[in-house]
């Protein structure tokens, strides 16, 4: 007969996994699942984030240029506008009036309820992209000389 150590199993324990150690594999794998969704639905809002900051300094940049080309009117402070002023106003007239619509709409089209304000003093121009995001009011101030 052969003599059982401590080193010998029985067969039915030597076998496979049991219930517990499945479940708690489970649940490692499902926090580690849980883990990558939350970091990708994190790295979704920052794209969302970057793109609207993007589009943001687009549409500053456009302004800019087109004050740059109608230079003499833009110097006069003709593109002076507030936030939520609408261009229309009598104030504008002719290719700055043209300029400002352009401009708003593209503001409205390209972000999320998109505004924006133009201050000159002489030689430099203040311009200020407003939009908003989920997690609030965002904006983006461009500074330069014309």
């Amino acid at each position: 007969m052969a003599s059982t150590t401590g080193w010998a199993t029985s067969a039915s324990s030597s076998r496979g996994f049991t219930l517990v150690e499945v479940l708690v594999a489970l649940v490692i794998i499902s926090v580690g699942l849980l883990g990558l969704a939350a970091l990708q639905g994190q790295s979704l809002r920052g794209n969302h984030s970057a793109s609207m900051r993007t589009q943001a300094v687009n549409q500053a940049e456009n302004i800019v240029d087109r004050m740059r080309a109608n230079r003499a009117e833009a110097l006069d402070g003709a593109y002076a506008i507030g936030m939520g002023v609408d261009p229309a106003a009598p104030a504008y007239s002719g290719l700055v009036l043209v300029d400002l619509q352009e401009w708003r709409e593209l503001l409205s089209r390209s972000l999320s309820l998109g505004d924006g304000s133009i201050a000159i003093d002489g030689n430099v121009c203040t311009v200020v992209v407003q939009w908003t995001e989920p997690d609030g009011t965002k904006d983006l101030t461009v500074v330069t000389r014309l």
